[in-house]
């Protein structure tokens, strides 16, 4: 459905590859011919539907020969169409021979072309080839009839399995200049058009470029009369690219260098998971490519690699229940020097995989263009459950379970490594990020991925989430009275499951793992059901009020971007949320309502309702979800006596832009030993081995404590410094702070060295390295006139100029024109300061974190004072290298 979108219509890709003819789909021309003159001849096409072409003779009688060809050629196609209608669109297979289709087709226009007038000769003659008449349309014509709603709608469907259709379009006219002997009209084009035509790379790549800019540009400006022109700059500045990446042998034909596909799928099953491969191979030796274009049948989920066709399987249900047979479709074609020019196109480029697939689907067409765009054919693959996983032999699977409100809720379950029939094993649910789909990969690696859970000895779940892929429902954002029901329906379906260790009826060995919006389900559900046993919640927040509306400023840069990946995921959003990041990136408010909603989403004050041991994992260049998140939840968890410990990594919504240290290992070691120790040995006298508290420096290097950074005994004297202030004035985005070396838009996020700012330096202490860990405190007078409701503080590393953390933070102003104080604590970093080195308080006018072009004004800064939280030596606070080596080494 999204190739639909972007990449037009299959006539404006006819002429993009290449074909000398007009094609003609339901009475729609979709394409133009290419022409190419013989040595000594000019171009005589003329840009007229109607203008004759040919020099010689009468214009009538010109009219009238091609009049004559074009019926008899006309007649010939629409009786093999009217004979193709009765059978069924034509479908090739991997293991038979190609279909008589397009030999019937080649036979008969030879036949046409026999009785074409005398002096028209075939590319293949030993004489030189004559100049063909041809019809052309101008391309606004063309484009205004590829738009007819009936081929989008094929472009739409072409997951499907094909077969004929009421609405799809049958050839029924093919033009003259058809290759006629594939084996060796194509070799001639090619010599000709390189020996007369220089500039011929460009025309075959024509109108795919025309198509997909003016579609891109219509997808963006809706019905806009704004859309590009066809003569416009982006057209040209694509053309001159294209031709530039084709060569002589790239848009010519491959003749010879195409040939029959052959496939015998082999499916097996190890350690529960089923797997196979396609099994396909080309006798032409060309590099096959790989997609599913018909779904299991019965609603299972295969993965495959599209680059070589091995895949694995995730039968649904009631298939395996019923020891039943589920079928999956995969198209597998050649990739020829052609296909992999085209993608080397700028922008376009990226669209040309899906379009090649619609178009190895199309009868006749596919076959008429794979001298060109290579082989296809179409591999049925038939898996067997019933033969591979009889009755209780443990097997990965998928299934959608009902949850409260009839919402279909789907769900992918894995045993555990090495389960065998009639084992038990505890179960690891592993929540997906925001518009992502649970994981389906029965190897995933990484802290919380399915292959490493299940080698630990988990059965693993994952499932996507309420409103998003193949769940039913309405997304709430980690509603507790949704998202979190969803899960407990899910708690119950895993507990009625054999190999399901249990504790109690109903009652699983469970624990939770996952991040961002998988981390903020974990709080949610271990808040109002109590059979969670532990949690691990990644990169997720205690407030989304504080996280995205902080101090009243809205984070407009992150909230676009959540917004634009549900959107292009095709989530079912609540409606609410809309006008919410409207108003925001508009206006930079959000109203009480609005607010509302992002207090009833996650954990809030849930958190004082969990029970289960968390082990909580941030990144310290998180800048959706910062530092303070954590520290706020996990200070909640130890004043109510919850066993609770805490990991920092250079990580999370945002960009490491220093050194990242051995993160991953330190966070997969932690997060195995959380759960060994709360969910496999639940109940036992098992200790988890692990610190209160780690985290990392901005050198990558990495510190542990016994104590929460929340801790009093934890921080030490802090470091202070003051400043004087100025005059600062305040435009949006001129002179302030971001956005960051990722660029636009996943750099907007990110705050930078601002030009427009106040500044205050603060220096090291004398002798050792100072720690400076947990939230400054920032004092500022000030008095000023203007829209502005916020000016913007961060902290520069003057020896990298590198803001520490990324993280930027609002502070509130008035500018009514009195004097006024405001205190309030920054967001908080983990920084090493070391002795002689310097770091630079900013106060600045904006940020992109917090884009808002309604903030002009002046604000005359009086005082600033700075008070930075240091690690004192109650923390006990050790370099990594002196800590427990099993829990930091690498």
């Amino acid at each position: 459905m999204g190739a639909a979108k972007y990449v037009g219509r299959v006539g404006g890709l006819a002429v993009a590859l290449g074909v000398g003819s007009a094609v003609v789909l339901g009475g729609q021309v979709l394409g133009a011919p290419v022409a190419s003159a013989s040595p000594g001849t000019s171009d005589t096409s003329s840009e007229s539907p109607s203008a004759p072409v040919a020099k010689k003779g009468p214009a009538k009688d010109r009219q009238s020969a091609q009049s004559s060809r074009q019926a008899a050629v006309r007649a010939a196609i629409k009786d093999r169409a009217a004979k193709l209608g009765e059978s069924g669109r034509h479908r090739v297979s991997a293991t038979t021979p190609k279909s008589d289709v397009v030999q019937s087709i080649t036979d008969r226009l030879s036949e046409a072309q026999a009785t074409m007038e005398a002096g028209l000769t075939r590319h293949g003659n030993d004489s030189a080839p004559v100049e063909k008449p041809k019809v052309t349309k101008p391309a606004e014509t063309l484009r205004a009839q590829s738009a007819k709603p009936n081929l989008p709608r094929l472009l739409r469907d072409h997951a499907q399995e094909p077969g004929a259709t009421d609405d799809e379009p049958t050839i029924e006219a093919v033009q003259t200049g058809l290759a006629d002997e594939p084996a060796t009209t194509p070799a001639v084009t090619a010599t000709t058009k390189a020996e007369t035509a220089p500039a011929a790379g460009a025309a075959p790549v024509r109108g795919l470029i025309e198509t997909v800019v003016d579609d891109i540009a219509r997808t963006l400006a809706g019905n806009s009369p704004t859309a590009p022109s066809p003569d416009s700059p982006a057209e040209w500045v694509l053309l001159a690219a294209a031709r530039r990446e084709f060569s002589a042998a790239a848009v010519s034909p491959s003749v010879g260098t195409t040939g029959g596909i052959a496939a015998t799928p082999s499916v097996g099953i190890t350690d529960g998971i089923i797997h196979g491969t396609t099994g396909a191979t080309s006798s032409s030796g060309l590099p096959l490519t790989y997609t599913v274009i018909g779904d299991p049948s019965a609603g299972g989920k295969v993965r495959l690699n599209s680059a070589n066709g091995t895949f694995t399987f995730l039968p649904y249900a009631t298939v395996v229940d019923s020891g039943g047979t589920e079928k999956f479709t995969v198209l597998v074609a050649e990739t020829t020097a052609f296909d992999a020019a085209l993608q080397q196109i700028p922008i376009v480029g990226s669209f040309v995989p899906q379009v090649l697939v619609i178009v190895h689907q199309v009868p006749v067409v596919s076959d008429l263009l794979a001298p060109l765009i290579g082989d296809a054919e179409v591999v049925d693959v038939n898996v067997d459950v019933g033969e591979l996983a009889p009755a209780g032999v443990p097997v990965a699977y998928t299934v959608k379970v009902t949850s409260f409100d009839g919402a279909q809720i789907s769900m992918n379950y894995f045993p555990a490594s090495g389960l065998e029939e009639g084992d038990e094993a505890p179960t690891i649910f592993s929540g997906a990020g925001l518009s992502s789909a649970g994981d389906t990969n029965p190897y995933s690696g990484g802290a919380t991925g399915v292959g490493t859970l299940r080698n630990a000895g988990y059965n693993v779940v994952t499932w996507d989430s309420r409103g998003e892929h193949d769940s039913g429902g309405i997304l709430q954002l980690d509603n507790p009275f949704f998202e979190g029901r969803d899960v407990s329906a899910l708690i119950d379906y895993v507990a009625k499951q054999p190999g399901t260790q249990l504790d109690a009826v109903n009652d699983p060995r469970m624990g939770m793992v996952g991040p961002s919006y998988g981390g903020g389900i974990q709080w949610v559900t271990a808040g109002t059901d109590n059979r969670v046993d532990a949690i691990v919640p990644t990169i997720s927040w205690n407030s989304l009020n504080s996280s995205l509306y902080p101090n009243g400023a809205f984070k407009t840069s992150y909230a676009a971007l959540l917004l634009l990946s549900l959107v292009t995921s095709g989530a079912n959003i609540n409606s609410q949320l809309y006008s919410g990041i409207f108003t925001g990136a508009l206006l930079g408010v959000l109203t009480p309502e609005q607010q509302a909603i992002l207090a009833s989403s996650g954990p809030t004050a849930l958190v004082n309702k969990v029970t289960a041991p968390t082990l909580i994992i941030q990144g310290t260049v998180d800048v959706l979800f910062p530092l303070q998140q954590a520290i706020d939840n996990a200070t909640i968890l130890d004043a109510n006596g919850v066993p609770v410990k805490m990991v920092w990594f250079c990580g999370g919504h945002g960009n490491c832009e220093t050194p990242p240290g051995d993160s991953t290992e330190v966070v997969q070691t932690a997060t195995l030993s959380w759960l060994d120790t709360y969910v496999k040995h639940k109940g036992e006298d098992v200790d988890d081995g692990l610190p209160k508290f780690q985290w990392i420096d901005q050198n990558g290097d990495h510190y542990t404590s016994d104590l929460l950074p929340s801790d009093p005994d934890f921080t030490g004297t802090p470091v202070t410094a003051s400043g004087g202030g100025g005059v600062l004035g305040i435009v949006p985005v001129l002179g302030g702070s971001g956005p960051g070396a990722a660029g636009i838009p996943f750099g907007l996020g990110d705050g930078t060295k601002a030009a427009n700012a106040v500044n205050t330096t603060v220096t090291a202490p004398s002798g050792t390295a100072t720690q400076i860990v947990g939230a400054p405190e920032l004092t500022m007078t000030y008095s000023g006139i203007g829209t502005s409701r916020h000016v913007y503080a961060q902290i520069v590393d003057d020896q990298t100029g590198q803001v520490i953390g990324n993280v930027v933070t609002p502070i509130p102003v008035t500018l009514d024109g009195k004097e006024h104080t405001v205190t309030i604590p920054m967001e908080a970093v983990a920084y090493t300061l070391e002795p002689g080195h310097t770091a630079t308080v900013q106060i600045t006018s904006s940020a992109t974190p917090f884009l808002n072009f309604t903030q002009f004004g002046v604000i005359d800064i009086s005082g600033v004072e700075v008070s930075l939280p240091t690690v004192g030596p109650g923390a006990n606070a050790h370099p990594a290298a002196d800590a427990a080596q099993e829990v930091v080494s690498v």
